[in-house]
Formats: C-alpha cells, sequence, structure tokens
C-alpha cells in the first residue's frame, strides 16, 4: 500500500508544476523582515564589502544623491555602501526639500493656469500647464517610490549578489560604467539643453529691445528685472517681484527641468541594472554551449532566472506609474514638437534651440525606449542556445527553462497597459505619425498668420 501511495503523491505534485508552467504567476515577492534581514548566504560568513561589488547600487546612488538637490527621491544614509544604511522617513531634511519644492511647483502651476484662463488656453500655451503638471506629479511619485525603496533596493541586493562570483563572469564594461556613462550623457545633453534654452531666451529678449528701442527712437535699456518680467510674466502677474523671487523663479524652473528629464533617466538606469544580469545568465548559458552539462547545473540556472523576473516583477510594481508618466510626457512633447516644425522662427538661435531640443528629445525617448526592451531581447537570448543542448545533457530542467523564456513576458510595464519592448516602440512612432498628420490639418490657419508683431 505503502508504493502506490507515493505514485500518486508525485503525480499530483508533477501535475501541479505542469499547471503552474502552463499559467506562470506575476506575484510580487514577499521580502523578509527588514529588522533582521541579512544578504550573507550562510550565517556564519561575514557580510559582503559592498564598495567592492558589482552591485546596483552602487552604480546608481552618485545620480540618486544628485537628484536629491532637486528635492527627487527623499532618501536618508543613500551614500552608505551598504543598502541596509537606506532609508526613508518623512521627518527628515530630503523631505522638507520635497515639500518646500512641491509647494513652489503648485504655485507655478497654479500662476500658469491663472494666466492661461485670462488669455484663452490653444494647443500652443497649453504646453507650459503640461510641463509643470507632468513635473507635480513626478515629484508624488517619486515620493511614492522613495517609500518603496528602502525594501527594493535591499532584495535587489540579496538577488544579485550570487551574480557577483563564480561561475558567473563580469562583462568588459561592469555595470558602474553602464550606468555612469549613460547617465552623464542624459545630464550633459539636458543641461545643454537648458542652457540653450536660456540663450536662446536671454538674445532674444535683447534684440528685440534694440529693434523696438530703434523704430520708437528711444535708448535701448536691459535690465534683470525687465527680463524676468517679460519670459515670466504669468508667475509676476500673481507674485510680487523682487531680485530673490526672480532668482528664486529660476532655480524653481531649472529644477522642473531637471525632474521632467530625471523621470527617463531613473528608468534607463534601473533597467541598465536588470538587463545586466540577464546578460549574465545568457553568458553562462552560452560558455555551457559545447560541455556536457549535469541537470543540478541547469536547475541552479534555472533558479537564478526564476529569482531575476522575480525582482523584475517587484520594481515594475514599484516603478510602473513612473513608467506610465514618463511614457505620456514624452508622447505629448514629441507631438508638440513635431507640430512647430514648420513654424517661421524670428532669429538663428531660435531655430538652433528648437531643433537641438527636438533632436535631444527624440533621442532620449528613443534611448530609454531601446534601454528597457534590452530587459526582454536579454531575457530570451539564450534560447537558441538551449535549443540546441545535446541528447546527453538534455533533461526536464531545460525544457522548462525554455518554456519560461517562451512564455512568460519578462519586461517593464506602465500599470500592465503595454510593456517596454522594441515593438512597442515602432508602434508608438506610427502613432505620433497619425497623431502629427491630424494636428497639423487643424493647425493650418495657426501656420498661415505668421510671426506676431515683433513689438506689440
Amino acid at each position: 500500500m505503502e508504493g502506490p501511495a507515493l505514485t500518486a503523491a508525485a503525480k499530483r505534485r508533477h501535475e501541479s508544476l505542469l499547471r503552474t508552467l502552463a499559467h506562470p504567476t506575476n506575484t510580487v515577492p514577499k521580502l523578509a523582515d527588514d529588522t533582521t534581514f541579512e544578504f550573507n548566504v550562510i550565517a556564519s560568513e561575514k557580510l559582503p564589502e559592498y564598495a567592492q561589488l558589482d552591485l546596483f547600487h552602487r552604480a546608481v546612488y552618485p545620480f540618486m544623491l544628485l537628484a536629491q538637490f532637486f528635492a527627487v527621491m527623499p532618501l536618508i544614509g543613500i551614500r552608505q555602501p551598504n543598502p541596509r544604511r537606506v532609508r526613508f522617513a518623512y521627518k527628515s531634511l530630503p523631505m522638507i526639500v520635497t515639500v518646500t519644492f512641491i509647494a513652489a511647483t503648485l504655485t507655478l502651476l497654479a500662476a500658469m493656469l491663472k494666466h492661461l484662463l485670462e488669455i484663452g488656453i490653444n494647443a500652443k500655451n497649453f504646453v507650459g500647464l503640461v510641463f509643470f503638471g507632468c513635473v507635480l506629479l513626478a515629484y508624488f511619485v517619486f515620493i511614492r517610490l522613495a517609500r518603496r525603496w528602502p525594501h527594493l533596493i535591499r532584495y535587489w541586493t540579496r538577488t544579485e549578489l550570487v551574480f557577483n562570483r563564480a561561475p558567473y563572469e563580469m562583462p568588459k564594461r561592469n555595470l558602474y560604467k553602464r550606468v555612469q556613462l549613460a547617465g552623464l550623457m542624459i545630464i550633459g545633453l539636458s543641461i545643454g539643453e537648458h542652457a540653450m534654452f536660456q540663450i536662446s531666451a536671454i538674445l532674444t529678449y535683447k534684440r528685440r529691445i534694440q529693434l523696438c528701442s530703434a523704430a520708437a527712437n528711444v535708448t535701448a535699456v536691459t535690465s534683470f528685472e525687465d527680463y524676468a518680467r517679460t519670459n515670466y510674466d504669468y508667475a509676476f502677474q500673481w507674485l510680487p517681484y523682487n531680485p530673490v523671487m526672480a532668482a528664486l523663479l529660476l532655480l524653481i524652473n531649472g529644477a522642473c527641468t531637471f525632474v521632467w528629464n530625471y523621470m527617463d533617466l531613473f528608468i534607463m538606469m534601473v533597467s541598465k541594472g536588470l538587463s545586466y544580469r540577464f546578460e549574465q545568465i545568457t553568458a553562462r548559458i552560452r560558455k555551457l554551449e559545447h560541455e556536457e552539462v549535469t541537470e543540478s547545473t541547469f536547475i541552479e540556472i534555472r533558479e537564478h532566472y526564476v529569482n531575476m523576473c522575480e525582482l523584475l516583477e517587484y520594481v515594475d510594481s514599484s516603478m510602473s506609474s513612473l513608467i506610465l508618466l514618463s511614457c505620456v510626457n514624452n508622447l505629448y512633447f514629441v507631438c508638440y514638437q513635431l507640430l512647430n516644425v514648420f513654424n517661421k522662427l524670428r532669429w538663428p538661435i531660435n531655430y538652433i534651440y528648437f531643433w537641438y531640443s527636438l533632436l535631444y528629445l527624440i533621442g532620449r525617448t528613443a534611448f530609454v525606449f531601446l534601454t528597457a526592451a534590452d530587459i526582454n531581447e536579454e531575457s530570451k537570448r539564450g534560447l537558441g542556445i538551449l535549443r540546441r543542448v545535446s541528447s546527453k545533457s538534455w533533461c526536464v530542467e531545460v525544457e522548462r527553462l525554455i518554456f519560461q523564456m517562451t512564455t512568460q513576458v519578462v519586461a517593464l510595464s506602465g500599470k500592465k497597459f503595454y510593456f517596454l519592448t522594441r515593438r512597442l516602440l515602432f508602434g508608438m512612432a506610427g502613432t505620433i505619425v497619425t497623431y502629427e498628420l491630424v494636428l497639423l490639418q487643424f493647425d493650418e490657419p495657426n501656420r498661415r498668420k505668421g510671426l506676431l508683431p515683433l513689438c506689440a
């Protein structure tokens, strides 16, 4: 009686496993209690030297520290090599800075709305309202993400510790270098875009004052006060003017521009960190292509692959709102900039800024999409090698790993409405072209009007 009972139990376990593989779940893993959380595998082992390991926390913390100067990700202990030191607290200096910037951004949003209601809202001047609105939403999304970040980064570190030792190998360009290079490129281009905007605004202001003064036969007088009142009239219609207020206005506007760019930068850095680990799994599979491999090796590889998929699910559940906001923001601003392609501009510097801004925006959007799509590409790159496994090494674990790579969507998403893959990028490009043709038809009367009078 004992033998048949065991056989039936094994059969039920086998059927349960097949049902699980056929319908993979996307559950978010439950984390251990933070108070007793340890990253070491064996209790007798010493805690690793985090500063010497190729960890995502080590690669990303300089940019997160920079973001805190602009009130993004209000965390404590972000500079510590040990991720256990990272924590979130409402009663902290970073949170006070964040609340201050939120209040300032909300004031500019209200001032912009009041100004547009007075002069009338159209497709062209609505962009300022969208800009401040997206930045304000981004602040709240980053606060929500910061609350979950201590849990997330500890779980992330525990998952990727195994990839810092044999049999996994470090690629020629490690994670730190990849994140640093991409981050510095995005920040450098965004600084150039903001600087070009300021240069264009200043030169346009000076040239207008000179020409209008000459036409009225008066002496041209330029001042910082006049420049601030001219370019930020929506704010000074509501706020009293003084030099300190004008300087703060420029600072807040610059901080909003940083947050507007940092949304994409943060998604790009997270994507780099996740795709890097899938790349290491693919490299290990490729290394075993012409060897006779035991089943225990494939069990270990599959276990690490499943751990990375669970980490991806937890990351996606934490920042899918940010991804959705970023995609909506990029879609709107790309359409808006393309709508102005055929508009006439007054000075050469305006053309230089416009085309730099347009190409930067399109390039940044495409770069973020392609970086995020690398997660999906890397997760499936080992399929061809696994399908060529010899009959001597073939086992049920190989079949399970192939089935999981084939059926499971391994990618970041925007609240599960869509997944960031290469196919989505081309679909988004087609959508932009379609909407742009419609918008150009509606904007035809405005483009025929030409430039407004310079001295009006």
